[in-house]
This record gives C-alpha cells, structure tokens and sequence, in this order.
C-alpha cells in the first residue's frame, strides 16, 4: 500500500496563506509571500503544479465552497443589499432562496412549430417578451 504524499510545513503555511481571501492576504502578493518566507516566487509556482498541492488545494476549496456558514453569510449580504434598495440582490437572494421561481410559460398549439409561418412565429415570441417585459417592470418597482 502506498502512502499518499503529504505536504511539508512550508507548503501547509503556504496554503493557508491562499485559502485567506486575497483582500486579506498579508503579505498581500505571493512574490511578497515568497520574500517574507526566504522563498523563490518560482517554488511557489512549483508547488502550485505538483499533484499533492494540487489535490489538497482542490479539496480545501470544495470544503470552503460548501461551507454553510460562508452561504449563509453571502444570503445575509444579498438580504441586507436588497433591503437597502439594491434589486439585483434582492432577486439574486428571492431566487437562491427558492422564492422567486421563473414563469413557467405553457404553449399550447394544434400545429408542429416547424409548421407555424414566421408570422405566427414572431406573434407567439412577441407574446412573451411583453410579458416578460411586464414582470421586469414589475420587479423594478418593488
């Protein structure tokens, strides 16, 4: 049985450092990151390519993507966004939140849409841009 490769204590620090958000990285770049630790930018960059980095890197993201804590902190900011008159967020958190569903549009037609004449055609997709347009309008004024 083999032993998966670990990383040193050089590299664990290191990707610490690039787990921290990069606004609140200190030092602030990774050629200041290499300075301040007695490393060349070009071993960071090696480090970055081997497969064990790579891997642990990789799963250290998925694990902080799906963290619940950081969801729910970004829907307090879309909810506290939105309250304050910001529509794009208040949407983003009504969709995110399953509270805004998109319209479901049923089209009903004796005819295979292959068989309907560019004119039927264009009044069918004019239709339902005007009712699209009516629910933007809608939203915009909430």
């Amino acid at each position: 049985m083999t032993e998966e490769p670990t990383l040193d204590h050089r590299q664990e620090k290191y990707l610490q450092w690039l787990m921290v958000p990069a606004s609140m990285r200190e030092p602030a770049s990774k050629n200041a990151y290499a300075t301040a630790n007695g490393l060349d930018s070009s071993t960071l960059r090696r480090w970055e390519k081997k497969a064990a980095f790579k891997a642990e890197w990789e799963k250290r993201v998925a694990e902080l993507q799906g963290s619940p804590e950081r969801t729910q902190r970004l829907l307090d900011s879309l909810y506290e966004a939105g309250l304050n008159g910001d529509n794009k967020a208040a949407q983003l958190y009504l969709q995110a939140t399953n509270r805004l569903a998109p319209t479901q549009i049923k089209v009903e037609h004796t005819k295979v849409i292959s068989e309907l004449s560019d004119a039927e055609l264009d009044a069918l997709i004019a239709a339902e841009a005007k009712v699209l347009k009516a629910e933007r309008e809608e939203l915009g004024r909430q």
